[in-house]
């Protein structure tokens, strides 16, 4: 299915023409001596903001309003790496209650509505009731909005959730929020987008695409809120940030259609483990026809401990869970950057590795051909795994501040072989 984005729904708005008489009516009416002069002396959003109106779905302009809201927005932080916003929500509002227009009029009401905000709200009610403009029905009772159901398409692998979260306006007509919640990253929201389509017809379009591994099931209106507020929440915090075309810019649009749906449900339960728990499994592992061509001395066990760690405390905190897509996290980023210990140890994970997921899809039923599809994975990353452990790299917390930029990576480098080759020149001390 393609991810159509809210720039290409602006794109497709059909400018519609005609005079009109009465109340100024958002979108439509406008002369065309008064639309050259507004033009030239308009700015680029309040050309979006007559494209978005002159559209013939509210899309486009809740897209809009999702966007400006977010630009606002102080999670994003992150994004601005310390830098204050050149913008505030006192400084858009002073400038759309300066443009006293139906168009302005129009975003306005949007935003309030998004931002959820009561005072924000009444400001912006009181400031388009005494302009007298006339704005369209679905708009005007926007807030009077109402859930629709929430499905979920997973994957037996459990890569993620795909929610499809559905809203229905006032006038009746359909949205619904495709929000795909990443366990590998930790439980947390790596992209997301709206649709003017309810969730059954979306789902209609991506059945195509669906394996027999794929299944669609309906959820707790209030779990979707409880779990889609998580990982919103999570993924707000995840750096380096989340980005895609429509992602975070769609984040209050989201959001205001979660908030419709009711509170009190169960967000997302991690199983807990013990080492115990993590021993006994190894215990098994070890014992099964799977681990019979292994050597098994102390390395291999504490490197099998390593894996069991990284599928307790790391994604959904399955250990038997394996996937391409964590088999890639695993070797080509968390044991170069997370475990220490000699090339001979590391350089055996990717044996280990095969071994542990033929158990452990043998565990979990999984078809033959995802375990294949895992192992293929293992192959395709080994060399670049291999060459990884053997090369000098920052681990630990100093891995973690180069991410962050916060640490030059090759002048960390370049220190610590500095201290090295001093380490090595130094007279022994007895």
């Amino acid at each position: 299915m393609r991810r159509t984005s809210l720039r290409w729904m602006a794109k497709r708005a059909k400018r519609r023409g005609g005079a009109g008489k009465g109340p100024r009516r958002a979108g439509r009416g406008r002369r065309p001596q008064q639309r050259r002069a507004r033009e030239s002396s308009a700015d680029g959003l309040l050309t979006s903001i007559e494209a978005a109106l002159d559209a013939d779905e509210p899309l486009p302009l809740l897209g809009l309003a999702s966007t400006a809201l977010h630009f606002l927005d102080p999670r994003n932080d992150l994004l601005r790496q310390g830098r204050t916003p050149d913008e505030s929500m006192d400084t858009l509002l002073a400038n759309l209650f300066a443009a006293p227009i139906p168009e302005t009029s129009a975003l306005l009401t949007a935003v309030a509505t998004l931002a959820r905000d009561d005072e924000l709200r009444r400001r912006v009610r009181r400031e388009v009731a005494d302009r007298g403009d006339v704005l369209p029905r679905w708009l005007v009772q926007l807030a009077t909005s109402r859930p629709a159901r929430v499905l979920t398409v997973e994957h037996v692998l459990g890569d993620g959730d795909q929610f499809l979260l559905g809203v229905e306006l006032p006038d009746g007509r359909p949205l619904t929020a495709s929000v795909y919640v990443d366990h590998n990253l930790g439980t947390v929201v790596k992209d997301a987008f709206v649709l003017p389509a309810g969730p059954d017809a979306v789902v209609d379009v991506l059945r195509d695409e669906f394996d027999a591994d794929t299944t669609v099931r309906e959820l707790d209106p209030a779990d979707a809120r409880a779990r889609l507020t998580e990982a919103i929440d999570h993924g707000a915090h995840v750096y380096p940030p989340l980005e895609s075309d429509t992602w975070p810019s769609s984040r209050p649009l989201i959001e205001w259609m979660v908030g419709l749906l009711p509170e009190g449900g169960t967000g997302y339960s991690r199983p807990e483990s013990t080492p115990e728990q993590r021993q006994e499994l190894a215990a098994r592992f070890l014992a099964s026809p799977f681990a019979a061509d292994l050597t098994v001395d102390d390395d291999l066990r504490e490197l099998l401990d390593d894996l069991l760690w990284f599928g307790t405390d790391y994604g959904p905190g399955d250990p038997l869970r394996w996937s391409p897509v964590n088999v890639e996290i695993l070797l080509a980023d968390w044991i170069p950057r997370k475990i220490i210990a000699e090339v001979s140890r590391l350089e055996r994970a990717p044996e280990l590795l095969r071994a542990l997921i033929r158990y452990s899809h043998d565990e979990r039923g999984i078809r033959e051909e995802l375990t294949t599809e895992t192992l293929d994975a293992v192959d395709e990353w080994e060399t670049e795994y291999q060459e990884a452990i053997r090369t000098p790299r920052l681990q630990g917390p100093e891995a973690l501040l180069a991410r962050m930029g916060m640490l030059d990576e090759d002048e960390a480098l370049a220190a610590r072989q500095e201290d090295t080759d001093a380490d090595d020149e130094s007279p022994d001390r007895g």
